[in-house]
């Protein structure tokens, strides 16, 4: 490090539905607890080039590498990759780096744990590629709402995204055997650990491509039923999910609600099918630990689980437990 560089400590996952950052800088060789914070925003965009728009609500102004956009809670397209590998993935972990930042600063040395899916970490040549993607090669520039960031990404761990909660909560996983699930935008990603550990991860992690745009479309499909056959769309469903009732004139419709719960019931059910497809034996299992931000919507349905159990915070749970390892790793 120069004599006047910061250096920074971060883990970043960068998620279909939202991307998010937890970190802190560095301070003589120690966490500055002042220092840490989240990030969170939608990963969605909206280019620029097809007109203004005033910023507005959790949303940053982005200009990188000649694009101009909007990221965000105002961001029109999301990628329904499979792949992290976008550039829309790469100027979410920008933006994000950029929070933890003095504008107008150079020498800023980011250390990143970066979560990654179990489909690219069974691949080689794609981890190696999100990797590349993100870490660059040198300085990297970004104007996030009108002010300037320029730092390098010193060094990346990745980690498989849904392993933070292993380090958060060792006690839980001592002398047992417990599969974590984590729900997302658009995965449930599994892992059998055994005294803490995948034994076998051929067989004992995989991923189904079942998350909160299966549960929005599920309650969409109860919701229809209820307003006798009239299309609830995607949309008001997610503002339905998210109140726990639809509309009615501006006051709670309560008798959507039931319908509500039957979405997430049969979107629980199916997760549960899923695993028995994969040789799953849930009642074999110590518990089932749920994670990801999806499954804050399915509480009740989780704990009414015979061994199901939800982290307290279940959006987060995962990158607090890989911010363990980010300092441990890299503070000297």
């Amino acid at each position: 490090m120069s004599k006047n560089s910061k250096k920074y400590v971060l883990v970043l996952d960068l998620g279909k539905g939202v991307a998010k950052g937890l970190g802190c800088e560095i301070t003589d060789s120690i966490p500055n607890p002042e220092s840490l914070k989240k990030s969170m925003f939608e990963t969605k965009s909206y280019d620029l080039n097809k007109g203004y728009t005033e910023l507005q609500g959790n949303s940053h102004k982005v200009d990188f590498n000649g694009s101009s956009v909007i990221l965000g809670e105002q961001g029109v397209d999301r990628s329904f990759e499979t792949s992290k590998t976008t550039p829309l993935h790469q100027m979410c972990a920008y933006t994000l780096i950029s929070q933890y930042l003095e504008p107008d600063t150079k020498d800023n040395e980011i250390y990143l744990v970066l979560a990654c899916p179990i489909t690219v970490l069974k691949s080689d040549k794609a981890k190696q590629e999100y990797k590349n993607l993100i870490k660059g090669d040198g300085p990297i520039s970004i104007t996030v709402n009108d002010k300037y960031y320029e730092f390098e990404i010193k060094d990346i761990l990745i980690k498989a995204e849904s392993s933070g909660v292993l380090y958060l909560m060792p006690e839980e996983f001592k002398d047992k055997k417990i599969l974590v699930v984590d729900f997302g935008g658009l995965n449930m990603t599994n892992t059998i650990f055994t005294n803490g550990v995948c034994v076998n991860p051929e067989n004992d992690r995989f991923a189904e491509e079942w998350g909160s745009v299966e549960l929005i479309n599920k309650v969409s499909k109860h919701l229809t039923d209820y307003s006798k056959g009239n299309i609830v769309d995607f949309q008001t469903s997610e503002e339905a999910l998210n109140r726990g009732h639809l509309l009615e004139y501006g006051k709670p419709d309560l008798a959507s609600t039931e319908y509500i719960e039957r979405a997430k019931q049969e979107f629980i059910d199916d997760s549960l099918k899923k695993l028995a497809r994969h040789n799953v034996r849930t009642k074999n299992l110590d518990k089932i630990i749920y994670i990801g931000g999806t499954s804050s919507y399915l509480k009740d349905q989780i704990k009414a689980l015979p061994n199901g159990q939800i982290t307290d915070n279940p959006q987060w749970s995962s990158v607090e437990g890989l911010l363990k390892i980010a300092i441990k790793k890299y503070i000297k």
